[in-house]
């Protein structure tokens, strides 16, 4: 006897739902070849629709990878840095950022796996492309919360004593530190990295806290006095 199919084990779509669909399931086909290296035929099998459907939905490629960007950059961030942008400008909370930051990009992405990884390989080929993705990814996620937090800590740790005031722009520092880490992620980023740097993840990821926050401007003894690894477990997601 030959069953019936089953209605409810796939249920439609709607428009939206649809759409929505296909927005994340070409994220990684545009991460892989960038947008002028991939195809709507390769969109489309990877969002499993015809092309005539993608169609019906985007106009054309551009729409399609605009809305892509768009929605990679409106998802609810890390509830992490919700909770750090929380507390009290200081030098404590300085630290804290910094390490965090540094954290994720470095260890996190390598334990998180191929989630991170396509976020990372869209900034690589937004860059060597228009930049469009990167501006409007960073502008939203950093310029907004990021970059405003750490001049305030700066500003906070300046009036504590823990730090002096240089020629350094405080506006500056939480791009600099951001960049620091985003070029060290680059040259991890391959299966086999770049640079052997000859340490452990996580202690690269020590090395390069101190490194940043000695070159925002606190001595040894201040970031000994605050820096606790441990911290960042009371932030957990």
């Amino acid at each position: 006897m030959v069953r019936p199919p089953d209605t409810h084990a796939h249920p439609k779509l709607s428009s939206e739902e649809r759409r929505a669909a296909i927005i994340k399931a070409v994220r990684r086909v545009f991460a892989d070849k960038g947008f002028y290296g991939t195809t709507t035929r390769e969109l489309a099998e990877a969002a499993g629709v015809s092309e005539a459907l993608l169609f019906k939905h985007f106009p054309n490629k551009e729409a399609l990878y605009s809305a892509m960007q768009v929605s990679c950059c409106s998802e609810q961030g890390s509830g992490k840095w919700e909770r750090l942008k929380a507390l009290e400008p200081s030098t404590s909370t300085l630290v804290l950022m910094v390490h965090m930051l540094v954290s994720k990009m470095l260890a996190e992405r390598a334990r998180n796996g191929d989630d991170d990884g396509v976020m990372h390989r869209l900034m690589l080929h937004s860059l060597m492309e228009d930049g469009e993705f990167a501006r409007l990814f960073l502008m939203k996620r950093l310029a907004s919360c990021w970059i405003p937090k750490v001049e305030e800590c700066v500003q906070a740790s300046i009036t504590a004593g823990d730090m002096e005031k240089g020629p350094g722009r405080a506006d500056l520092a939480g791009w600099f530190v951001h960049h620091l880490a985003a070029m060290l992620m680059v040259n991890l980023f391959p299966p086999a990295p770049v640079v052997d740097y000859g340490v452990s993840r996580d202690k690269l990821v020590e090395q390069v806290v101190w490194f940043a926050l000695g070159g925002l401007g606190l001595t040894n003894e201040v970031i000994r006095r605050h820096y606790n690894p441990k911290a960042l477990a009371l932030l957990s997601d």
